[in-house]
């Protein structure tokens, strides 16, 4: 499973709807909002930002390209967006710079760690 948490200054749950839905209509993947962690004593109310994503299941190659596109494309229309992968203890950011450098690094980190390990 991948986590995917979105920093958009300001905007934080508008930014993750439309990551969520731009990856579920161009990279088909199943993905969803993460259930929200409230720290003790917090209350859950309808100003809660979610900002956090869940990638379900293996990443096979193409779908390592099409969610690559999708994020990095999504991160340069906001200049002050922010997307970090994370998968247990490893994890990419995404922000700013070059757009082709980038979506080549988070499709080779996907290929990485997209996919469950496989004993032989």
């Amino acid at each position: 499973m991948l986590h995917l948490t979105v920093d958009a200054p300001g905007t934080a749950a508008s930014a993750t709807n439309m990551l969520l839905e731009e990856l579920l209509r161009a990279a088909r993947v199943d993905i969803r909002h993460a259930p929200a962690t409230l720290p003790d004593g917090a209350k859950s109310g309808a100003g809660m930002a979610m900002s956090e994503l869940l990638l379900n299941g293996a990443v096979p190659a193409a779908v390592a390209a099409a969610v690559a596109s999708v994020v990095t494309a999504f991160v340069q229309r906001g200049s002050a967006r922010k997307v970090v992968i994370k998968s247990g203890d490893d994890s990419i950011t995404v922000q700013g710079g070059d757009a082709r450098t980038q979506r080549t690094l988070v499709e080779d980190w996907l290929r990485k760690h997209g996919s469950p390990e496989v004993e032989g």
